[in-house]
C-alpha cells in the first residue's frame, strides 16, 4: 500500500507530495514524530499515519519548521544510520535505489522551505 507525506506549497500550486511503501512510511512517520513537541499535533500525526498520510502543512509552528528543517538537513543521514545502515544494505541487491528513494524525502522539504521564503512568509505563517 502506498502512503503519503504532503508538504505545504505556500500558495504556489506545486505538488509537493511524497509517496512511500508502508515500511518506509512508518520509519518516516516515526522520524517526524520525534520533531513534534505539540501533544495535539503528535496525536494527529499518529492518527493520520495509521491511515496512511502525514500533512506537514497542518502542523503548528514551530513544529512545522522543525520538521521541514529536520527532513531537509538530518533525514538523509538518518537513512544511512538507521533505515539502511551498511549491515542492512550489504545483504541487499541494488540497495542504492532504496537508499536514494528514502533520501528523496529531503527534496520536497527543501522546496517547501524555499517556497515559504519566496512568499515572504514567516515561520508562524504570517507575512
Amino acid at each position: 500500500m502506498t502512503k503519503l507525506v504532503s508538504f505545504p506549497s505556500h500558495g504556489s500550486g506545486e505538488n509537493l507530495n511524497w509517496f512511500a511503501t508502508s515500511a518506509l512510511f512508518d520509519d518516516v512517520a516515526d522520524f517526524i514524530l520525534r520533531h513534534v513537541a505539540d501533544d495535539r499535533a503528535r496525536r494527529d500525526i499518529t492518527a493520520g499515519a495509521a491511515s496512511g498520510y502525514v500533512f506537514i502543512g497542518e502542523l503548528p509552528e514551530p513544529d512545522r519548521t522543525n520538521v521541514l528543517t529536520a527532513l531537509r538537513d538530518t533525514f538523509p543521514g538518518h537513512v544511512d544510520a538507521e533505515i539502511y545502515p551498511p549491515q542492512v544494505t550489504a545483504g541487499m541487491d541494488g540497495p542504492e535505489i532504496f537508499v536514494e528513494r528514502a533520501k528523496s524525502l529531503a527534496r520536497p522539504a527543501e522546496r517547501s522551505i524555499a517556497l515559504r521564503a519566496a512568499a515572504g512568509a514567516s515561520p508562524d505563517g504570517e507575512g
